[in-house]
């Protein structure tokens, strides 16, 4: 796990920024935060952020972000979540960002 998750959450806010030239809301939830602007909804789960081996930590949020965002066509209005998934390959976790709604 990362020392500050603070500061984690702050990259993630300043890169949603960047990325979409919007002002986005961090809205804290039980199990995840959102990341809400006019536009967009970004939904980040802890899985998303934990580093599960020591070579995750060597790969900047922002580029694990920008990784899973090429996999998809980010649409105005939709809710998207940011997590995890398990697969079959020698590193049995895997980056992704789903649609929800």
């Amino acid at each position: 796990m990362y020392r500050d998750i603070n500061q984690v959450l702050e990259n993630i806010h300043n890169h949603f920024e960047a990325v979409f030239s919007e002002k986005f809301e961090i809205e804290h939830q039980l199990r995840y935060i959102d990341f809400v602007s006019e536009n967009y909804t970004f939904r980040v789960r802890a899985a998303f952020i934990q580093a599960r081996i020591a070579a995750d930590f060597e790969v900047p949020i922002r580029q694990r972000i920008d990784e899973v965002l090429k996999t998809i066509s980010v649409e105005k209005g939709a809710v998207y979540d940011f997590s995890t998934k398990f697969v079959h390959e020698p590193l049995p976790t895997k980056y992704c960002v789903e649609l929800v709604e």
